[in-house]
């Protein structure tokens, strides 16, 4: 039954790292996420059912869109997969099983995958484009808020958990005003390597607390 668990998980995240890749794409020209249909940037045909299917389509497509017969950039499947991956490993940390569900544990992983979303967006965005971008990182502010005033609500206040969010989230919003004063972009993704810094912290802070503090 974990088996089954983990495999939906994977699926759960490679869809989300579809929408990631749509948002990578779509939010530095300012086109909308959520209402407009998938399209093709070649050549703008919509795409239906078929061609939306994460990793699946990429392969059965052979890496090319079916109406042009243009290349599809790599990143699409490497982002699919890298949120699938993600998805599991970061589950995994929380120690979840099927048989006895937690339901704090949900509710973490659920504010857990909305904050991984937006690292993953924004590192995308930055690793391309040599920027954070402004939405993906009040979102992520807003969820990192959200959170904090779940936890102490809920009377499971934890200064270091509150720490680590709030460290990444900081160094991201420096970034985020530094590139605002300087007239040319950054030569390295830095905002890329603070995302996958911060979803590796999150996971080894879940690692300690639910496998060795437990």
């Amino acid at each position: 039954m974990q088996i089954v668990l983990y495999f939906l998980i994977f699926a759960i995240g490679a869809l989300i790292g579809s929408f990631c890749t749509l948002a990578v794409y779509r939010l530095p020209l300012g086109k909308d996420i959520t209402h407009e249909r998938s399209f093709c940037p070649k050549c703008n045909h919509r795409l239906n059912f078929l061609d939306l299917i994460p990793i699946l389509s990429y392969i059965f497509l052979g890496g090319k869109c079916r109406y042009c017969n243009e290349k599809i950039r790599p990143r699409y499947i490497i982002i699919e997969i890298f949120s699938g991956i993600t998805a599991v490993i970061f589950v995994l940390s929380f120690r979840l099983s099927i048989i006895h569900i937690e339901l704090d544990k949900l509710i973490s992983i659920f504010f857990g995958m909305l904050y991984i979303t937006g690292l993953t967006i924004i590192a995308g965005i930055d690793k391309e484009k040599k920027q954070i971008q402004k939405s993906a990182l009040i979102f992520n502010i807003v969820i990192v808020i959200a959170y904090i005033i779940y936890l102490f609500i809920v009377g499971n206040a934890n200064m270091n958990r509150y720490a680590i969010y709030l460290f990444f989230v900081f160094a991201l919003t420096a970034l985020y005003f530094s590139d605002k004063k300087m007239s040319t972009h950054r030569k390295l993704p830095y905002g890329f390597y603070i995302c996958v810094l911060n979803i590796i912290s999150i996971i080894i802070e879940n690692i300690i607390l639910y496998y060795y503090l437990a």
